[in-house]
């Protein structure tokens, strides 16, 4: 199990298994305290902890307006989150909001939401979908090779053992969300420049 320098985000350790892949989730103190201390890890699915990345993602950005009553979370194309991701909508609230969660049939809802997470299963409409929310304060985030590099945001990938994430920076920027350092610190960039 790795915790990835002090940033408290769960990461993967990935065995493969007929029905899914099996992670370790460490249950963290606090955000940014002393390096992030793991209190307990637990076995966990692997989209849960990516599901945890998605909320925690959200503590490490600025929308430039505030959001409306809820944060509306959507995912595009076929749902892999079983279940966590709704878990953590009705547990939590995000930027001070209650949290929705929309399932994408038709490209006009994406406006209305404040961060999409796009399925593998979208890959022939991501050119579509990035045309709908790109330079709109509309994070996007998804884990299919490439995805960064055509513009989504943010993607996880697994390095060995590892669930990881890259940014595009040029995506940020022309959004208009407010990443943290902290975030990029940890994440592989693409677009921009490299550092």
């Amino acid at each position: 199990m790795r915790v990835l320098n002090s940033f408290p985000l769960p990461t993967a350790q990935l065995k493969p298994s007929p029905v899914r892949h099996i992670v370790r989730l460490p249950l963290l103190l606090s955000l940014l305290v002393g390096g992030a201390i793991a209190v307990r890890v637990e076995q966990a699915p692997e989209y849960q902890v990516k599901a945890e990345f998605l909320e925690r993602f959200t503590r490490f950005i600025d929308w430039p307006s505030d959001p409306p009553r809820r944060f509306v979370i959507g995912v595009i194309g076929r749902n892999p989150f079983n279940g966590f991701i709704e878990r953590i909508a009705s547990e939590r609230r995000i930027k001070g909001r209650p949290v929705e969660v929309r399932y994408v049939s038709d490209l006009a809802q994406l406006e209305s939401c404040q961060l999409v997470f796009i399925a593998s299963s979208e890959r022939a409409h991501l050119p579509l979908i990035l045309a709908r929310t790109a330079a709109k304060p509309i994070l996007t985030i998804a884990d299919s090779d490439g995805f960064a590099s055509a513009g989504v945001m943010i993607n996880f990938y697994n390095a060995g053992d590892t669930v990881r994430f890259e940014v595009n920076e040029n995506a940020v920027e022309r959004s208009g969300l407010r990443v943290s350092s902290k975030l990029l610190k940890l994440a592989r960039l693409v677009g921009g420049d490299e550092r």
